[in-house]
């Protein structure tokens, strides 16, 4: 589920030209500009395509589509999840399925471009323009995605794909995860059902029990890996029996960096 991007660096914005009375020295009157200075100093800028309260302000977009930090990253993260699935399916039994679970949106698909857009305008996130974004089926792929299935599928894992986007995006999203190299046939795509459907964590226990629509019927499967951006793309506390749940992170559950949105926007203090 997404949420509406936040200007993380606005509030630190500096107003551009707006001259401010000096402070009276020794009883004489405050300084103050020509009006006709303010003016010119307060107009905007033709050759400009940032507001001035905003220079600055979509810093979390330009870093997630140009930095090399940010690629350098997610290909980090990626290839320590891949090393982390070699070492757990050489532990399981002959025989037995085994898949890796991944998010979409941040995680496979990056949708910079729609954050982009969306900032271009001054515009923030909404349902319809999302909507339209998906049915083009244009977001580009997440460094390191691509050689991580590949690898699961030539070591004889499965690939799961569990997100919050709506069965109608289904036709999109299948030509989107295609057109960057990463999907195959045989892989499973789940999406959020209308309705009353089941939740994430309801879809990751249907995967498990080889049992419902997101699953592949009649073979449960021992997850070895799950990657997302957001927290709640990973089994809750509790959820997975045995697990602990802070301590899973880096082991068998792999964060991803997203700058642009998420619950934490919207939060006042990390939780505990």
């Amino acid at each position: 589920m997404r949420a509406m991007p936040m200007s993380v660096l606005s509030a630190f914005a500096i107003a551009w030209g707006v001259a401010c009375p000096a402070q009276s020295v020794a009883g004489t009157p405050p300084l103050e500009a020509p009006p006709q200075l303010i003016a010119a100093a307060t107009a905007p800028n033709p050759t400009s395509t940032v507001r001035p309260a905003e220079a600055g302000a979509n810093l979390q977009i330009k870093y997630v589509r140009d930095s090399a930090e940010y690629a350098l990253l997610t290909a980090q993260i990626y290839r320590i999840a891949g090393s982390a699935v070699e070492r757990t399916r050489q532990a399981l039994p002959n025989g037995a399925a085994w898949a890796v679970v991944l998010d979409i949106d941040e995680t496979v698909l990056d949708n910079s471009a729609y954050e982009l857009e969306r900032a271009a305008y001054h515009q923030g996130f909404d349902p319809d323009s999302w909507g339209a974004w998906v049915d083009r089926a244009q977001a580009g792929v997440v460094p390191g995605v691509v050689d991580f299935v590949g690898a699961v599928r030539t070591a004889g894992g499965r690939v799961a794909f569990i997100t919050n986007r709506g069965e109608a995006a289904r036709e999109a999203t299948l030509r989107n995860l295609a057109g960057i190299g990463a999907w195959r046939d045989g892989d499973l795509l789940c999406l959020k059902p209308a309705g009353a459907g089941p939740s994430k964590a309801g879809r990751r226990a249907e995967l498990r029990d080889g049992r419902g629509a997101c699953s592949w019927p009649g073979r449960p499967v021992t997850v070895l890996a799950y990657l997302g951006d957001q927290v709640g793309d990973f089994p809750g506390r509790g959820e997975e029996r045995g697990v602990n749940w802070s301590e899973a992170f880096g082991v068998r559950y792999f964060l991803l960096p997203d700058p642009m949105y998420g619950d934490w926007t919207s939060q006042v203090t990390r939780p505990h």
